[in-house]
C-alpha cells in the first residue's frame, strides 16, 4: 500500500476533505459528489512570500514524434474537414461546460474500435488552439493505452505510478506546447478498474486538477459496454462524450450506454466517426 493511500483515513479525520463544488442537478438525478483533498493553504490564506508555483509552466516540454500522423494532419487544419468538424464540436462542448462550471470530460466508446482515442486527441488538439487556454489529456484506458503510440511518444509516463502515489506530478505529465498537457502511460494494467475506483486515484486526479488548473480535462477510457472502468471513474468527471462508429455501432449499443449512465452522470454528446455524407469524403465528428 502506498503512503498516499495509507494516509487517506488520517486526512479524513483531520477534516481535510471538502466538496469540489456544489452538486449540479441533472434531468434524471444528481451526479455523485466528488471529494477534494486540501493539502496546502486554504482558499483564504495569503500567498507565501515567494508566491505560488505554477506547476503547468514547470512541466517538461516535449514534442510529438515524426510518425504522429494525427498531429501532422492537424498541422494543415485550415484545409482539413476533419479538423473543422472537431472545431465545431469544441465550440459546442465549451458552451455547455462553461455554462455549468464543468471541466472534466470522459471520452468513451460503446465497444472497441470506435475511435475514442482518435476523437480524444483531435478534440484536445482543437481545444489547445484557443490562446491562453489549458487542456489536459489523460490516457486512462489502462487496459489498452493508446495515446503515447498515436502521438509517437513512447517511453513517456507511468499512470499507475501516478494514481497510486508512486510517481510525482512532474514526472508523469508533460507539455506539448503552451496550451496542452499530456498524462500518458505505456503498459497495460489488468487491475485497471480497481485502480480507478480507489481513493488514491481520486486524490491524485484532484491534486493534478488543483495544481495544473486546466480549463478542460479530457480522459480517454476503455469501452463502456466491455469493462467497468468508466463506472469506477464516474465520480471524477462532470460528463461523458460517447464515440460511435458509423460502421459498427448499433442503436442498441447507444441505448445500452444511456441506460448504464442514467442517474450517474451526464451524456454531453455523441461523436459519430466514419459517417459519410453524400460523396466520397468522410465526416468524423
Amino acid at each position: 500500500m502506498s503512503d498516499l493511500t495509507r494516509d487517506l483515513p488520517e486526512l479524513k479525520n483531520r477534516g481535510l476533505f471538502r466538496r469540489s463544488r456544489p452538486e449540479q442537478p441533472m434531468a434524471s438525478g444528481n451526479a455523485p459528489a466528488r471529494l477534494r483533498v486540501v493539502d496546502g493553504p486554504s482558499d483564504f490564506d495569503p500567498a507565501p512570500a515567494g508566491g505560488y508555483t505554477d506547476d503547468w509552466e514547470n512541466l517538461r516540454a516535449v514534442s510529438p514524434g515524426r510518425n504522429s500522423a494525427i498531429v501532422n494532419r492537424l498541422g494543415n487544419a485550415a484545409n482539413d474537414p476533419v479538423a473543422a468538424s472537431f472545431d465545431r464540436l469544441r465550440t459546442s462542448l465549451l458552451k455547455g461546460l462553461r455554462a455549468n462550471g464543468w471541466n472534466r470530460v470522459a471520452v468513451v466508446a460503446p465497444t472497441m474500435g470506435c475511435g475514442a482515442t482518435f476523437s480524444a486527441i483531435n478534440l484536445a488538439m482543437s481545444l489547445s488552439q484557443i490562446p491562453g487556454s489549458r487542456t489536459l489529456l489523460m490516457d486512462l484506458n489502462l487496459r489498452r493505452p493508446g495515446l503515447a503510440s498515436a502521438l509517437d511518444m513512447k517511453g513517456t509516463g507511468d499512470m499507475r505510478g501516478f494514481l497510486t502515489g508512486q510517481a510525482h506530478l512532474q514526472d508523469q505529465f508533460v507539455r506539448a506546447g503552451d496550451t496542452l498537457a499530456l498524462g500518458l502511460t505505456q503498459a497495460p494494467d489488468a487491475d485497471a478498474a480497481h485502480l480507478l475506483n480507489s481513493e488514491g486515484a481520486a486524490f491524485a486526479i484532484n491534486d493534478a486538477m488543483d495544481r495544473l488548473s486546466p480549463d478542460v480535462m479530457l480522459c480517454d477510457l476503455p469501452p463502456l459496454l466491455e469493462h467497468d472502468d468508466l463506472a469506477a471513474f464516474l465520480p471524477q468527471v462532470d460528463g461523458v462524450l460517447l464515440v460511435a462508429d458509423g460502421n459498427q455501432t448499433l442503436p442498441d449499443h447507444i441505448a445500452a450506454c444511456e441506460r448504464s449512465l442514467e442517474n450517474q452522470t451526464r451524456v454531453l454528446g455523441v461523436i459519430l466517426n466514419q459517417a459519410r455524407l453524400s460523396g466520397p469524403a468522410p465526416m468524423f465528428a
